[in-house]
């Protein structure tokens, strides 16, 4: 959980009705709410997204709620459960506490004993305050009430939509942080209508413009790269939420990160000063051998490895001059040398070793952007492949107080070995490496199936346009160049992830029905006939939806899709891949028995039985592989062709 953020709530209930009345309430007081239909979502739900609040009904399907609630704890996830039960008895109470809940309420639920109770378990909570209850926010002229929603400016009441409202409270609680779209869509929106980055960028001018009407001008700033934050310019009135973010461990870690990554850096210089000292000598070798003309081609491309790499490295120390001297090194070492250059190559060798000499204290503090250390069950891993263990040590402090675990790997040829082990959301390659160089390497990952959407970021102490070109049609996301610029990395990776989660969280999964996608199901089920070489695939369809859609509204037809997917996976349970595919067009694929036999005449006609048996009015087809259908669009055109032939019969 982010301390202070405007509190996000995933209830986790299968009665819709319940579920429904619990959030309408919820979301009157502002909360941000999310619904989960049976513990398996909400355990998805949980595990993805950082929740301030829990509410679990315990006789949930396929994962009940003190079950989940204990996987919860063994995770370590520390966000207060509210259980939810018709049950009084006592040992239910018991076994709810026990294993981890932080409070009970029995239903018929009381909606204002229930508020009271979310108020009650917020405020034991890490946040500190409850945002319902607690101070008003001021800033200057400007404030806004938690209690009554109201904000004003110099007296005058400002008449804000709700998104407007909990933007303001967003940054008034948080003058210093800086907050992406993708932080903003996370903490303010739910993941059944999740807007685009246009939508937030139009609702921050909104209140742009409000603001500006009554006086406050210029409120709210742009960060390049990062997103938006209250203006540092405008006076702020110290509140009981600016005292306990300076007494929370988080703020703790907020104010003096720059401070602390500058001492991680003096450390990394001393642990690693030997080493650049060492490849200076390297330089210095080949310098006195091409003025004796005992200059080796080994010792040659030694000193242009070493030049490249302190290239790369000593810009990360506030070094840009001992950069460039490298980058010069580097460009004579490239190249055939004589005996005339060798004054040069001595001088610019000297100069390097100037810039060595010189003590870490005298370098001017490495400016690191503010932001809050995102919490949540799911921390990002990130996999750099770089045989310069300087740069994989800087990138561990710097990436991993922004919540991310950084494993490095020097040799390049171990990626495969370690690879599923790390199971990485985003990997870091360098360029040049002595046994396999990362445009290679990244060739490899694009043509591996497995890994071939991982997102793949460069380190390149090269500039030039063919260095480039030559990433991209690797298939590389972005690049980087040496030496590293803190901020300018954290925002190029940040982003990226942001993306990757955006997509997880809209992509995989149909927002109606809860079912996986047409093409996330059409993978799953790719996957499986080629593992399994058998299967049943069916198409059931809902000829009278579009009908309901025109005469009765979306609104009915979309409770009908939710209600016809409830049944799907209530017949079939975990025993098959379902999906939605649009047009009430849902799929349905059974994978061979537990014999491990094909698929015989009498399995389809289980299937077939199982679809009978749902209790709506629909139309399927069934299919076999490899009978009617090498690839999943084989299956579905031959099943969609005999669904045509019912419709014509």
């Amino acid at each position: 959980m982010i301390l202070g953020l405007p509190m996000r709530v995933l209830i986790v209930e299968d009665d819709s009705a319940i579920a429904d009345v619990v959030a309408r309430s919820l979301k009157e007081q502002h909360y941000a709410v999310d619904i989960a239909e049976d513990g398996a979502i909400g355990w998805e739900s949980a595990e993805c997204t950082a929740y301030d609040l829990i509410l679990l009904d315990v006789d949930l399907p396929k994962l009940d709620g003190i079950s989940l609630c204990q996987r919860l704890r063994d995770r370590r996830c520390a966000t207060p459960i509210l259980l939810m039960t018709a049950k009084n008895a006592t040992e239910h109470r018991i076994r709810g506490l026990d294993a981890g809940a932080d409070d009970y309420l029995v239903k018929p639920i009381d909606l204002g004993e229930l508020q009271a109770r979310v108020r009650a378990l917020l405020r034991r909570g890490v946040v500190g305050a409850s945002l319902l209850g607690a101070s008003l926010l001021e800033v200057g002229c400007l404030r806004l009430d938690p209690r009554s929603c109201e904000v004003t400016y110099a007296g005058e009441l400002l008449s804000l939509t709700p998104k407007e409202y909990s933007l303001l409270e967003l940054f008034l609680r948080h003058p210093t942080r800086v907050f992406s779209c993708g932080d903003i869509i996370e903490h303010l929106w739910t993941f059944d209508d999740p807007p685009q980055e246009d939508s937030v960028k139009s609702h921050i001018k909104g209140l742009r413009q409000r603001l500006k009407a009554v006086g406050a001008v210029n409120w709210i700033e742009n960060v390049y790269g990062l997103g938006y934050r209250l203006n540092q310019t405008i006076e702020k009135k110290p509140t009981i939420e600016d005292s306990q973010d300076i007494a929370s461990p988080a703020s703790e870690n907020e104010i003096p990160r720059c401070e602390s990554y500058n001492q991680a850096v003096e450390q990394l210089w001393d642990q690693y000063r030997g080493l650049m000292e060492e490849r200076l000598s390297v330089l210095q070798q080949a310098v006195g051998a091409l003025n004796t003309e005992t200059l080796t081609e080994e010792l040659q491309q030694a000193a242009e490895r070493a030049a490249h790499k302190l290239a790369g490295v000593l810009g990360m120390f506030d070094r840009s001059e001992g950069t460039q001297i490298s980058r010069q090194l580097e460009q004579f070492f490239s190249g055939k040398l004589n005996s005339q250059q060798q004054p040069e190559l001595q001088l610019l060798v000297q100069q390097l070793s100037q810039v060595l000499q010189r003590e870490q204290s005298n370098i001017e503090p490495i400016q690191v952007a503010s932001s809050p250390t995102p919490t949540s069950i799911r921390s990002w891993n990130i996999l750099a492949v770089d045989d310069d263990p300087i740069i994989l040590a800087t990138l561990k402090q710097l990436l991993e107080p922004w919540g991310m675990r950084v494993t490095g790997i020097e040799n390049p040829l171990q990626l495969w070995t370690i690879l599923p082990s790390v199971n990485p959301d985003l990997m870091i390659l360098d360029v040049e490496m002595p046994q396999l160089n990362g445009v290679a390497l990244c060739q490899a990952v694009r043509a591996n199936p497995t890994w071939q959407s991982l997102p793949i970021v460069f380190l390149t102490a090269h500039q030039d346009t063919a260095t480039v070109q030559q990433i991209f049609a690797a298939g590389a996301d972005d690049y980087v160049v040496k030496p590293v610029i803190g901020h300018e990395l954290i925002s190029r990776i940040t982003q990226r992830l942001e993306r990757i989660r955006l997509l997880q969280t809209l992509t995989a999964k149909d927002s109606i029905t809860g079912l996986s996608n047409q093409y996330h199901s059409s993978q799953a089920i790719a996957v499986l006939i080629t593992q399994t070489q058998s299967g049943c695939f069916a198409i059931s369809d809902l000829p009278t939806l579009r009908q309901i859609n025109i005469q009765q509204g979306h609104t009915v037809g979309n409770q009908i899709l939710k209600q016809f997917s409830q049944h799907l996976e209530a017949t079939f349970q975990d025993t098959a891949i379902l999906g939605y595919w649009g047009n009430g067009e849902f799929t349905v694929c059974v994978p061979h028995n537990s014999e491990g036999t094909a698929l015989s005449h009498t399995s389809k006609e289980t299937l077939q039985a199982q679809l009978l048996a749902i209790p709506m009015s629909h139309r399927f087809a069934i299919v076999q592989y490899p009978t009617d259908g090498f690839t999943v669009q084989s299956l579905y055109q031959t099943a969609s062709l005999c669904l045509e032939g019912q419709t014509h019969e």
